[in-house]
């Protein structure tokens, strides 16, 4: 997977917190992401609509504070689990 086209440090984590799984993806870049329009032949350009049709709820958090000579974001997903009525019909 690559999250950015920079040297950016990445991170990735996972939290089963109720009621949702939540995942959460930072990297040390200054560029919040954008979505855009791929194209059918481009390599990239897909991670955030992805992400938007897969996920129940997803969002950015911006951690660039230039004062203090700090870059970086995360973006997290969750994904909620079927209630037991839609498990079980």
């Amino acid at each position: 997977m690559r999250n950015t086209a920079t040297d950016s440090y990445v991170s990735m984590d996972w939290q089963p917190k109720p009621p949702d799984f939540r995942v959460t993806v930072w990297d040390s870049g200054s560029a919040l992401p954008q979505p855009v329009e791929a194209g059918a032949d481009d390599e990239g350009g897909r991670g955030l609509a992805l992400v938007e049709s897969c996920s129940d709820d997803w969002g950015v958090v911006d951690y660039t504070d230039k004062d203090a000579g700090v870059t970086g974001k995360a973006v997290w997903f969750a994904l909620a689990p079927p209630k037991p009525e839609e498990r079980y019909g």
